[in-house]
């Protein structure tokens, strides 16, 4: 528990300065974008995760940054149309997410954690539903709800809706990416970010694991899971 509170911290405040350091415009996104790979395979290394979820995480997370940001135009980035940073960052927070879902004291607490997860998300998609208007936000909401409360692993996903939520407050905050305020194609309003933006992470996650144990897995342990699962969502 000690050494992924380290990371956690460590992982917070690496972030927060690519963050600031992409917002200020100076530093080349090549360079935060190696560093911010180079971080990752240190946390990789460090908490003995498996690497090809981690790169199969990237491969999925920036083909969704294409589709959406570039294909649908729900938000742009200040100074690049994907920096550099933005894969590895995503891979960096489902190593978080998973790291989260295997400590201790979180599998103990995991109905806790999800119900702390799904109060204050709740709160927030009605909150800036009733102030910002914020439709696409609580439609998204509410698919991730149901997302959580289907899925086996509720307490990844739980911590990985507060992890996101946490880096779109910071992103959109000192302007390092902006939602926009009208869904192409839909008309819908969204708050900058959407109070459900989760659901791209919670989605992410499930897809990722998905793949990972289609591919990952030997014959006997993969019908094993998917029996597992079967049982689940009978």
């Amino acid at each position: 528990m000690t050494r992924f509170l380290a990371i956690l911290v460590a992982a917070a405040l690496f972030m927060a300065a690519i963050l600031l350091l992409d917002r200020a415009g100076f530093v080349n996104q090549l360079a935060l974008g190696l560093a911010t790979t180079g971080f990752l395979a240190l946390i990789v290394r460090s908490a003995r995760l498996d690497a090809r979820q981690i790169l199969c995480c990237i491969v999925v997370a920036t083909t969704g940054e294409v589709v959406l940001s570039l294909g649908w135009g729900l938000y742009d980035y200040q100074y690049a149309l994907i920096p550099l940073y933005v894969p590895p960052g995503h891979g960096l927070f489902y190593a978080l997410a998973a790291m989260t879902a295997q400590q201790e004291l979180f599998q103990r607490h995991g109905a806790r954690l999800t119900f702390a997860a799904v109060t204050f998300g709740s709160a927030v998609a009605l909150f800036t539903l009733l102030v910002q208007r914020d439709v696409w936000g609580f439609l998204w909401w509410l698919g991730a709800l149901v997302l959580i409360a289907r899925s086996a692993n509720r307490t990844m996903l739980s911590a990985c809706f507060f992890y996101t939520i946490l880096l779109e407050w910071a992103g959109t905050a000192i302007g390092n990416w902006v939602w926009v305020p009208e869904v192409p194609g839909l008309g819908l309003h969204s708050a900058n970010p959407p109070a459900g933006v989760g659901i791209l992470y919670i989605l992410l996650d499930l897809i990722v694991v998905a793949i990972s144990s289609a591919l990952f897995t030997l014959p006997t342990e993969r019908a094993s899971a998917h029996a597992r699962a079967a049982d689940r969502f009978a």
